[in-house]
């Protein structure tokens, strides 16, 4: 029971409760995120890190210089905040192309420059920092005894949202003209495709495995970006296209050749390790329907969002980036739900909301 001021007398709990759900803010507010369930909890508690990373350059290179480069950080610092901050670097250089080129078209025009010099190196900077960073938080959890489930949640919830920022910031190098070097807006949607799908047979290859192997050309992609922005700096992205087809290839053309090849690469490499797994007796699935359930909301989700271009091609056309931030955080949802080791409901409420945008 709780007290009226203005009568003085006493208002039933219930009847407060009620009043408060038929609230104007309520009404105006219609969708809410639902209360994470004790099963979906459970699954934050079962979840575990273990990787394997053999990449030479990682071994030889990366972890070296990121044992190095922990130590500068104060013990009081939190290692999601190194994971929340390489995210912020990440999105202050995507807000940054976007602000410049909309519509992808930067490297289309060479008289005109369309971004500014100093973008190309700010970004440069900002997406090496979040490399970094993202390599250097895990090490700051283990030296500092801070490590958790949810913290390694965190971590890889955000690299799967910046999955997407990757190859749309890259459109800006590239631009939508092929005839110059460009990739087709057509073709963007499997450019960023390519990308999730090797990220989702990574972490598929874990749910099955228990160990996330971590693919070779994960630190060899982001130094290319930052090389990419660099020269972009130096050179106009028109000016280096101009010079990998002059001296090479056309630019467009070398990445029509890796990404199939990368696909196929990455799910022969994580068949062959789960099928390692299951001759092992080490598998965390038993049977073949549990095995293959992620894949059932991930083939939907891409027919989903990838018919959008085709039946509404004008529309896809004219605000291409409007529908790469949809895919991107529909994606991001579901591995959020995958890594949580929660069952893969297919029509989550939100994901609804985010394929209905």
């Amino acid at each position: 029971m709780v007290e009226d001021v203005e009568k003085g007398t006493e208002v039933p709990e219930e009847e407060i409760h009620s009043q408060s759900k038929n609230s104007i803010f309520d009404k105006l507010y219609c969708y809410k995120m639902p209360n994470l369930s004790t099963e979906q909890l459970n699954g934050f508690s079962k979840y575990k890190y273990a990787a394997i990373d053999t990449s030479p350059l990682s071994k030889y290179v990366m972890h070296p210089l990121w044992d190095w480069g922990v130590t500068f950080f104060p013990t009081w610092v939190a290692p999601n905040v190194m994971t929340f901050t390489g995210y912020i670097c990440l999105l202050s250089y995507y807000c940054l192309l976007a602000h410049y080129d909309w519509n992808f078209s930067a490297g289309n025009d060479p008289d005109k420059v369309i971004i500014p010099i100093w973008v190309w190196f700010v970004a440069a900077i900002l997406h090496s920092a979040s490399h970094h960073l993202d390599g250097m938080d895990g090490k700051q959890a283990r030296r500092t005894g801070s490590g958790s489930p949810l913290g390694e949640l965190m971590d890889h919830g955000i690299d799967s949202n910046c999955m997407w920022m990757l190859p749309v910031s890259l459109m800006s190098v590239f631009g939508t003209d092929p005839e110059s070097g460009g990739i087709n807006l057509y073709y963007a949607p499997f450019l960023l495709l390519s990308l999730t799908f090797n990220f989702w047979v990574s972490h598929w290859e874990k749910y099955n495995t228990g160990v996330l192997y971590l693919p070779w050309l994960f630190d060899i992609a982001q130094c290319i970006v930052v090389t990419l922005f660099f020269f972009a700096g130096f050179m106009t992205p028109v000016g280096l296209k101009n010079f990998f087809a002059d001296n090479f290839i056309p630019l467009n053309h070398i990445m029509y050749l890796l990404l199939p090849v990368g696909m196929l690469g990455s799910l022969g490499l994580s068949c062959l390790n789960v099928h390692l797994a299951i001759k092992a007796g080490t598998h965390k699935q038993n049977t073949w329907l549990e095995m293959f359930r992620p894949w059932v909301p991930y083939f939907i989700l891409n027919f989903l969002l990838c018919s959008f271009p085709v039946f509404c091609t004008d529309t896809y056309m004219s605000h291409p980036r409007i529908w790469t931030i949809a895919y991107g955080f529909t994606f991001s949802n579901v591995v959020v739900i995958h890594l949580t080791s929660y069952y893969f409901i297919i029509f989550k409420r939100r994901i609804r909301m985010y394929l209905l945008i």
